[in-house]
């Protein structure tokens, strides 16, 4: 009996202490666990809270409407923002009470709020996710934390008082983290077993006045593939608005995109601050892009410019890819008229094909010796268009092959109608094959253009009223017909002198056109083409 007393006495003894601990403990986190949190001399951000809520048994904390708020002066980029709920498990509540150290196996953020601050001028390393990445470091490095998950944030973009865009449910998962090794390619700057990140939504304003939208991302080391949906780069009133803007003449560009997908991504990649591209392939699937150039306003002082060679050096982020490769795309180019409130516009559409072997990296360039391209469309929905690009790495040519069949002639009224001098009243392209060899200085090109049942009208000089004398002097003097089986069938092999201030495409149009006046003669082409050289 006396046993069984002292036993129950030890018992109550135990659960008393147990009980008062318990409180103790909890008192003593309520009471300390701001402080620890923030003991960081060389923290950049304070967490403030009121209610804390502590499970010692499952070793459980729940923080509750926490303040993120910067220390001192900012300079470039910072975040400010609350969080609704955060949790951590699995902590071990020893050395938080006797160590003040925090050892945590899992910590959440539940629906943070986030406003991102940007300087007014800000420097290149001023990027809206490097606020995020230095908080997320500030927040991981304060313990050791295993993994950390990220979920429905929200943040705004804002310089000074004004927004500039927004971002929708980020949420990040990130696993097995080693908080005492840094690793800067991913928002969470440390490295770490796996990182899945989601996006709903992303809207920005750019410097120059463009909308740029996503509306999805999805990025996951496990699978080693990005993807992202409904990207957009838009001028908010249009192109041709925006073109009237600009001092000179120079190329807009706007586009819209159904998906992207970056997949194989090499581990030595950099997708988040200094950009190092490396991957099997790029899928680009749905692409509308759509450059315009002014041609009323003044040329901006000449300079040289590069082929397709001297742009890929232009481009100064390590890019390693496999395989680029475009789905259903459309691409058009399209400029002003001077003297008319006309413009005219060049329409690529159902294009798909692969360029292979991208790279800016010198190494990789001797490996694969050049870049090529194949892809297949249509001109403005006709024809079949078949297009094979070769460029080598170890000098500034190209190797090009387009070649365009069973193509109403007709069509080009359609495109070129406002720098036309006449139309075409009738014609069928049953073959246009050019090969050229181009370099800084000159294409060697060789050409067919395969027609029948050719008819045009011509205008009298700078009016759109048909010209029938002279229309019908020009259809005598050429040839309706130009097939392989006929008597006066011609093939042209020339040369076309490169200027040196326009572009690759430039030369390209410039050699065709060319090709176009050489076998279709008496001076027709060049009559009803006379206005398109721009």
């Amino acid at each position: 009996m006396k046993f069984l007393k002292l036993f129950s006495a030890i018992l109550l003894g135990l659960v008393i202490l147990v009980l008062v601990g318990v409180f103790w403990g909890k008192s003593w986190i309520n009471s300390n666990l701001e402080s620890v949190i923030n003991t960081d001399p060389d923290r950049k951000y304070n967490f403030n809270f009121e209610t804390v809520e502590v499970n010692l048994l499952s070793q459980g904390i729940l923080i509750h409407e926490v303040k993120i708020t910067p220390i001192g002066k900012q300079e470039g980029v910072y975040v400010a923002g609350e969080v609704l709920l955060v949790t951590l498990n699995q902590v071990n509540m020893l050395k938080l009470i006797f160590n003040q150290t925090l050892e945590i196996q899992n910590l959440s953020f539940d629906q943070p709020e986030f406003e991102i601050f940007i300087p007014e001028e800000p420097s290149k390393e001023d990027q809206p996710g490097d606020a995020l990445q230095g908080l997320f470091g500030d927040i991981l490095s304060r313990g050791e934390i295993n993994n950390f998950e990220l979920k429905e944030a929200n943040a705004l973009f804002m310089v000074g008082e004004d927004q500039l865009g927004s971002l929708t449910n980020l949420t990040i998962l990130a696993t097995d983290l080693a908080t005492d090794s840094l690793k800067l390619n991913y928002p969470i700057p440390f490295e770490f077993q796996r990182i899945h990140i989601g996006i709903d939504s992303i809207e920005y304003v750019l410097g120059n006045g463009q909308h740029f939208k996503v509306q999805g991302i999805d990025f996951d080391t496990d699978l080693q593939q990005l993807k992202m949906y409904s990207l957009s780069l838009l001028y908010p009133n249009g192109l041709r608005e925006a073109s009237r803007e600009k001092e000179f003449q120079v190329d807009l560009v706007e586009f819209r995109l159904d998906s992207l997908i970056l997949s194989g991504i090499e581990a030595r990649s950099n997708l988040y601050s200094d950009l190092d591209i490396r991957a099997e392939k790029l899928d680009v699937m749905g692409l509308f892009l759509e450059d315009f150039r002014n041609q009323k306003l003044p040329r901006p002082p000449d300079e040289v410019k590069p082929l397709f060679q001297g742009l890929l050096r232009q481009v100064h982020v390590p890019l390693k890819l496999d395989t680029l490769q475009l789905t259903d795309c459309t691409i058009i180019y399209g400029e002003s008229v001077p003297g008319k409130n006309e413009f005219w516009q060049f329409q690529l559409d159902g294009l798909n094909g692969n360029l292979v072997h991208i790279t800016t990296i010198p190494e990789f360039q001797a490996v694969y010796g050049q870049l090529d391209g194949d892809f297949i469309g249509q001109i403005k929905n006709q024809g079949k268009l078949s297009i094979d690009l070769k460029i080598p790495y170890e000098k500034d040519e190209f190797l090009m092959e387009v070649e365009l069949t069973s193509f109403p002639l007709t069509t080009i009224n359609e495109i070129l109608n406002p720098i036309m001098n006449g139309e075409i009243v009738s014609g069928n392209l049953a073959r246009l094959n050019i090969q050229m060899h181009a370099d800084s200085i000159r294409s060697r090109n060789e050409f067919r253009f395969d027609y029948d049942e050719l008819k045009i009208e011509l205008y009298q000089k700078g009016t759109d009223k048909k010209n029938r004398l002279t229309s019908t002097l020009a259809n005598i003097a050429m040839n309706s017909s130009n097939l392989p089986n006929g008597k006066k069938y011609l093939t042209a092999t020339y040369t076309t002198s490169r200027n040196r201030y326009r572009g690759p495409f430039n030369l390209i149009w410039e050699s065709t056109k060319e090709g176009i006046m050489q076998i279709v003669p008496g001076g027709v082409a060049r009559e009803i083409l006379n206005s398109s050289g721009n």
